[in-house]
């Protein structure tokens, strides 16, 4: 009798639901618990149909195969996800048995056949729904860290974490605080990473706006029942040299219910149901885009210091900007800084031609927007401001909206300003 081909029972094991639980026993017993029970505020909100989709997901992640097919026996119709929940469930019961009996086919093709049976890029929707369930039964991602300071020219925040398929809408609560108004299972690029260039199926990492509507005969059938297009690449991206075009939020086509995670050529797609609900919130240049990896949530004391940073440094530039002293003001900037086609000795070309005939210059600030990227850059933690600012000199005046781009390269660092961009109104 051959021995138990001990590298390929490893593979079977890796390529299973169980890996990507996304929680430990305790944490699932509990969420299985609440859902079996069904008296919580959490359960009473969701469909039979959902409840048994989440009670056979957290049985597949606490290696229970025989109890995920028991959940999925009371489902009342056919869908797409509970055949691959009931496929998954025998699988890792032909696992286990493989794994009991002590042996396993000689024959190499039959070991790739088993390699090849897994069904966890389909299965990722189950799990990343489960998560999204078990925050909220835990009160997770209360606070987003990356929204610091939603200004009143900020409608809302969609909010997209590539690595767990979320999507999460926030805004204001008309007390200085936010309202999270939805959390959804979003379908992201088919290539994990952030995009650099055009064609390369990967979603992009930073900040946008959605900027356009698109809907009836502006829209294929398959993106669903309308889309919204950001503003990708934007000046950031245009810094790093990346490039491609029609990064959306869309549906999906109208014939599919379920989608594996990583399926789009780049976009946010979303059940076309939740769609159109969602829709309602987005207002066009108002309605911001964050998408990372991994967001953080109620972290305050890192929020504060963000917070008290950025206000800090921002303030600094101003009252260095109004002294007139240029090397102070230039201090502030970035060594890799762009204002359109100038470069940071551009820049100090230019202002030191506007400061020659001045006897004085005042400047201030109001209706600041303050949004985190969540992501690493090549200069290290980026931010992004936006404000009306009032500028005043003894030959000039002007009001207009600006949008800087900040970085530091560690938190003992002060931010820099690495773009600078005036907005037309």
């Amino acid at each position: 009798m051959k021995p138990p081909c001990k590298s390929l029972l490893v593979l079977l094991f890796s390529l299973s639901l169980t890996t990507q639980a996304y929680a430990n026993t305790d944490e699932l017993d509990y969420a299985s618990q609440v859902l079996s029970e069904g008296t919580h505020q959490m359960v009473r909100g969701i469909s039979d149909q959902e409840r048994t989709i989440l009670l056979a997901t957290a049985a597949l992640n606490s290696d229970k195969p025989e109890q995920a097919l028991n959940h999925l026996a009371l489902a009342k119709s056919r869908d797409p996800l509970v055949a691959l929940l009931e496929a998954e469930a025998h699988r890792q019961q032909a696992v286990e048995a493989i794994k009991q009996a002590g042996e396993i086919f000689s024959d190499d093709k039959q070991q790739i056949l088993l390699a090849s049976a897994d069904l966890g890029r389909g299965l990722g929707e189950a799990n990343a729904r489960l998560h999204s369930f078990m925050d909220k039964l835990n009160n997770v991602s209360g606070d987003p860290v990356d929204i610091l300071l939603p200004g009143t020219a900020v409608s809302n925040v969609f909010m997209f974490d590539k690595a767990l398929n979320r999507m999460y809408l926030y805004e204001s609560d008309g007390n200085g605080g936010l309202r999270k108004i939805a959390d959804e299972y979003v379908v992201t690029g088919s290539v994990k990473g952030d995009k650099q260039v055009q064609g390369d199926g990967k979603t992009p990492n930073g900040i946008y706006r959605f900027i356009n509507k698109l809907q009836g005969k502006e829209l294929e059938a398959r993106y669903g029942p309308v889309a919204f297009p950001i503003d990708y690449p934007n000046e950031l991206d245009a810094l790093h040299q990346k490039n491609g075009y029609g990064i959306w939020l869309h549906g999906y086509p109208v014939d599919v219910l379920r989608r594996p995670p990583q399926d789009t050529r780049g976009c946010f797609s979303i059940s076309n149901s939740r769609l159109v609900e969602v829709a309602d919130h987005v207002t066009l240049k108002r309605s911001w885009v964050i998408v990372g990896e991994n967001l953080e949530f109620d972290r305050h004391e890192k929020k504060q210091a963000l917070l008290e940073s950025v206000r800090r440094d921002i303030e600094a530039w101003r009252s260095d900007w109004v002294s007139l002293n240029i090397d102070a003001y230039l201090s502030h900037y970035h060594r890799n800084f762009r204002s359109g086609q100038r470069d940071l000795q551009a820049w100090r070309s230019y202002k030191q031609r506007v400061n020659a005939n001045k006897s004085f210059v005042e400047v201030t600030f109001s209706n600041l927007t303050l949004m985190h990227d969540p992501n690493r850059w090549d200069e290290g933690e980026i931010l992004v401001a936006e404000f009306d600012q009032h500028y005043s000199s003894s030959n000039y005046t002007d009001l207009g909206r600006k949008r800087l781009y900040l970085a530091r390269e560690s938190e003992s660092q002060p931010w820099k300003i690495l773009l600078e961009e005036s907005l037309s109104q």
